[in-house]
């Protein structure tokens, strides 16, 4: 029986699908066979993934990317890393020799790992140790040591974490919980804290005009303690109208630790005549930030003493959390409390809008600092043109911003005057505006302005900002410094110092002339975001004349002899160059006297 084509085209396309759908039932097959086969490591993996660290059968110990062991004094291991046979087809995850070790107490571990952060490395390690040796606390900072390969030379930890967390530094990292974890580590950007490990011998910490003292015998364990303050809304108390933020919210942890001895906190304050105008009142807000906790005052439960000057206030407490300071006017009097008016601009550049941003401050500096790191995500090249100090009063007045007077070449695109919300302003939300200035034409390189700030009605109490800017010309470090050595000399040292040292070596960058020339960290932290850090320091270097022969015994102690033998060669330079006038002067001196 003869078949058609579109009979024999059916038959055909029947096999096909029915072979395709074999092959899928195949495939499906094997992958639930492959994930039934590794459904064991698959779990495991997950459980390490919880615990964030575990000691396997062999006593090595894995922290994410990271392998320790301890050093034997025989290297059966040659250096490689230790060969993992728990099951587990993913076992031996790192391939890299051992870069470095660690000397914690009288013990020395090796680590495996591709380049992860110093302070994964220091928690990875402190939790081995006290796996190891069955302890309950955790080694400090600093006692532990770094051993690199290449220099054989042992070196605190602590000097190897500039960009890391580390004991003793303001950070913007915070514990959620287990503070003996690395993984309960995470970065809360509206904030600044300080961790320290303080024992029974006690202790202090201060950040930001925050101080901490934990007297001897207040605690009976080794306990990381947390300060720092902290500016996110969602964490602030829910204040009337009438009532004023007086100080930083800040942060104690471990939250609901108590204490055996009382522990003094202070923290400073921006009333004025707070103790004949105010009604000031402490807040509390128990447990970690995490959770949910309304703000409520302060019992003689919570606290020992408490005394209040002009600037700060001190509390002796028993326990930890959130405290803040606020307060509402006495009756029949108008409080006062202190802001800063604060301006910030970018670079002038020609033929472009300058756009001054104003901004509404209570007046301590760690306000400041925020506003910094603010006006940078903006602006990467704006800076801080001026500030003042203004009294902000309980009257209910918006708080006024006017420009006064500016350059004839500009016009003001905006309107004269901006308006700051009272309520924003007492209640410390920096409530800020921005003006745009347009130039009236193409060339213009300068500009100048002032601006008047008040509280609405209060036009004889103005504070006054100025700013005046000029269009820079942009040098580079690689043009011809003009026969100028200390131009050149700055250029050269620019190309040396500006990238920073990302590979562990004792090799100092720009970082570690700035602490050299005494900068406080909220200093560094902004040389950070500008554009040539090096040149600002040298240039402040220079504008204080201070001696070159400093500079270079700087190079060599940070371990810069590339940058000490040029500062060596302008010395030499201009050694020369003196030399060469007293003898062409007294070779004048002879010629006028025959």
């Amino acid at each position: 029986m003869d078949h058609t084509p579109l009979e024999v085209g059916l038959v055909v396309l029947g096999v096909v699908i029915l072979l395709m759908i074999i092959a899928g039932v195949l495939v499906i097959w094997f992958i639930l066979a492959k994930l039934r086969l590794h459904e064991n490591d698959i779990l495991k993996l997950n459980e390490d993934r919880s615990t964030g660290a575990y000691i396997n059968t062999h006593g090595h110990f894995r922290d994410s990317a990271i392998e320790i062991d301890e050093r034997v004094s025989s290297s059966a291991s040659n250096g490689h890393p230790p060969s993992f046979s728990n099951g587990s087809s993913s076992s031996t995850v790192l391939t890299t020799q051992s870069k470095l070790s660690l000397i914690v107490k009288d013990k020395e571990y090796r680590v495996y790992a591709q380049s992860p952060p110093y302070g994964q490395i220091l928690m990875t390690a402190q939790n081995y140790h006290k796996s190891t040796t069955c302890s309950d606390t955790v080694v400090p900072t600093e006692e532990v040591q770094v051993v690199d390969k290449v220099s054989n030379i042992p070196k605190a930890i602590s000097k190897m974490l500039a960009k890391d967390w580390m004991e003793g530094l303001p950070t913007s990292l915070l514990f959620n919980g287990d503070s003996k974890s690395f993984e309960n580590m995470f970065s809360f950007n509206k904030g600044v804290f300080i961790h320290r490990t303080i024992g029974k011998e006690g202790g202090s910490l201060e950040v930001s005009g925050v101080t901490l003292i934990i007297p001897p015998e207040a605690l009976e364990d080794d306990t990381l303690i947390t300060v720092g303050i902290i500016w996110d809304k969602r964490h602030t108390p829910n204040l009337t109208r009438k009532q004023a933020m007086l100080s930083p919210v800040v942060l104690c942890q471990p939250s609901r630790l108590r204490f055996k001895v009382p522990v003094t906190l202070k923290f400073p304050h921006c009333a004025q005549r707070i103790k004949k105008d105010w009604i000031p009142q402490v807040l509390k807000r128990e447990g970690a930030l995490s959770e949910e906790h309304s703000w409520e005052s302060v019992t003689l439960a919570d606290y020992d003493e408490r005394d209040i000057t002009d600037t700060h206030i001190s509390l002796k407490l028993h326990h930890f959390t959130l405290y803040a300071l606020v307060g509402t006017s006495q009756h029949g009097k108008t409080a006062a409390k202190l802001v800063h008016i604060v301006a910030f601009a970018g670079k002038l550049q020609k033929d472009s809008f300058f756009k001054p941003r104003l901004f509404c401050l209570d007046r301590y500096k760690e306000k400041l600092e925020e506003v910094e790191v603010l006006t940078k995500k903006l602006d990467a090249s704006s800076k801080m043109v001026d500030t003042t100090d203004l009294l902000i009063h309980d009257n209910g007045e918006d708080v006024m911003l006017e420009i006064n007077k500016l350059s004839d070449d500009w016009n003001l695109q905006t309107d004269m005057k901006e308006v700051l919300p009272f309520e924003q302003v007492w209640h410390s939300f920096h409530p800020h505006c921005t003006m745009v200035i347009k130039p009236k034409t193409t060339n213009v390189s300068e500009i100048m302005c002032e601006i008047h700030a008040y509280q609405n009605g209060e036009d004889n109490n103005k504070a006054k900002l100025r700013i005046a800017e000029q269009v820079q010309q942009s040098i580079s470090p690689l043009s011809s410094p003009e026969d100028d050595p200390v131009e050149g000399l700055k250029r050269q040292l620019i190309i040396l110092l500006d990238p920073v040292n990302s590979v562990g070596t004792d090799s100092g960058d720009w970082r570690d002339l700035a602490s050299k020339m005494g900068c406080e960290i909220s200093k560094i932290r902004w040389l950070g975001v500008q554009s040539s850090p090096t040149r600002i320091l040298l240039d402040k270097w220079f504008e204080d004349k201070q001696d070159l022969l400093d500079l270079e015994q700087i190079m060599i102690d940070v371990n810069r002899p590339d940058a000490a033998e040029e500062v060596r060669t302008v010395i030499n330079k201009l050694n020369h160059t003196q030399t060469h006038k007293k003898v062409v002067n007294s070779t004048s001196l002879n010629l006028d006297s025959s």
